[in-house]
């Protein structure tokens, strides 16, 4: 490109560089970025569509109102109402044909966190969703998480409001308006605090507040964990010792009568400093000690397998087998048959044995109140300066 082009456009440039520090400085009326009401189209070269359980909606109204959210699918007459929300913390339950929705929100920040559990007549699964306005209020990030069992898929959706002019266009527009004068030009804002980022893959060590095992728990029970260790970001404690954990178990198997293992999956949910700040996630265990009543399976996420009873099984027989031969040596001596006696009560005691192993369940897993376990970080975790303001290093 030649010098006098170069020149021709720096008018252009000039006037877009005047025209956003104009904007900074009077960005006009404050967006309420809790509001989510409007009309909004999928935009999918911006997404991450990934293993979902269906194919989220292109063309889409949200209705926010009273506590409530109405998420209704457009593009057919009448709009359909697919999703509905209580955002005041309260559980909300409706069905959708012969699905039922049961659904938690909460707020994180200018962030509605959604739990829903969905039910349909051949499985359940739960979608963890994560709504944010971006700053102009015309771009929404939904953060979606399905878990159906030990499978867990996250993907990413945006929509951008109906009517939203991309910068780009902008950009374009600019190019052809005059340029301002250099002395309408006024200096930048000042840059914002630091964040303080706990990075994915961070290990954090907890001991358990509470026991779980296959023989007491079942899908969906909470547990309950502390913090053992203090976790570092950017040069200060970000996570003290002593910050809470909830998790839940997604999936409790016990061993069977003649095969198997006892099998407890675990998931971590949230992490609450002392302060009261939060973050969600969807977090595995890693590590955990050895209590001898249960391993960590590495072969599949999240999974804590009790031991095998091949061992007790193979002992119980070979006890009754022995206790059944020495009766029938008795019986059999009185009788003047002593082998006969002996093979007999052998014979018993053995089968007495394997009924007893095949009314018998194998170990149970059992993680213990005080246990230590370890979770790493499957998502990277922010906290600006402010959340961490009232917040004291332990």
């Amino acid at each position: 490109m030649s010098h006098s082009q170069n020149y021709r456009r720096f008018p252009a440039a000039l006037l877009l560089f005047s025209t956003t520090v104009l904007l900074a400085q009077n960005p006009g009326p404050k967006i309420d970025d809790r509001n989510f009401s409007g009309s909004w189209i999928l935009k999918v070269e911006k997404s991450e569509l990934n293993t979902l359980p269906q194919k989220p909606d292109a063309l889409v109204k949200i209705d926010q109102k009273d506590a409530m959210i109405h998420w209704f699918q457009l593009g057919r007459e009448p709009a359909r109402e697919t999703w509905t929300y209580r955002i005041d913390g309260t559980s909300f339950r409706h069905k959708d044909g012969d699905t039922s929705l049961n659904s938690q929100a909460k707020w994180e920040g200018s962030a509605l966190l959604i739990n829903t559990i969905v039910t349909t007549p051949r499985d359940s699964f739960t979608v963890a969703d994560r709504w944010k306005l971006s700053r102009d209020g015309n771009r929404l990030t939904i953060v979606r998480h399905v878990s159906r069992g030990s499978s867990d898929a996250e993907s990413t959706l945006v929509y951008e409001r109906d009517g939203f002019v991309p910068p780009a266009t902008l950009v374009a527009r600019a190019e052809a308006k005059p340029a301002a004068k250099p002395e309408e030009i006024s200096p930048a804002a000042p840059s914002a605090p630091q964040d303080y980022v706990v990075q994915t893959g961070t290990h954090l060590p907890l001991r358990l507040l509470n026991s779980v095992s296959t023989k007491h728990s079942n899908p969906g029970d909470r547990i309950y964990l502390q913090t053992i260790y203090p976790i570092s970001a950017q040069g200060r404690i970000v996570i003290p010792a002593g910050s809470y954990v909830t998790g839940s178990l997604t999936e409790v198997k016990r061993a069977g009568r003649v095969k198997g293992k006892s099998e407890l999956y675990l998931r971590f949910d949230s992490l609450t400093l002392p302060n009261g700040t939060t973050r969600d996630f969807r977090a595995r265990i890693s590590g955990m000690d050895d209590n001898g009543k249960g391993s960590l399976d590495r072969s599949e996420e999240g999974k804590v397998q009790g031991e095998s009873g091949k061992g007790s099984d193979a002992k119980t027989v070979a006890t009754t087998t022995a206790a059944g031969a020495g009766i029938g040596a008795m019986a059999g001596s009185a009788a003047g048959h002593l082998g006969m006696g002996a093979g007999i009560g052998a014979a018993a005691g053995a089968l007495g044995g394997l009924a007893g192993v095949l009314m018998t369940r194998g170990p149970d897993a059992v993680l213990d109140k005080g246990s230590t376990v370890e979770m790493v970080l499957d998502r990277d975790l922010t906290f600006t300066h402010e959340e961490l303001a009232n917040h004291r290093d332990r």
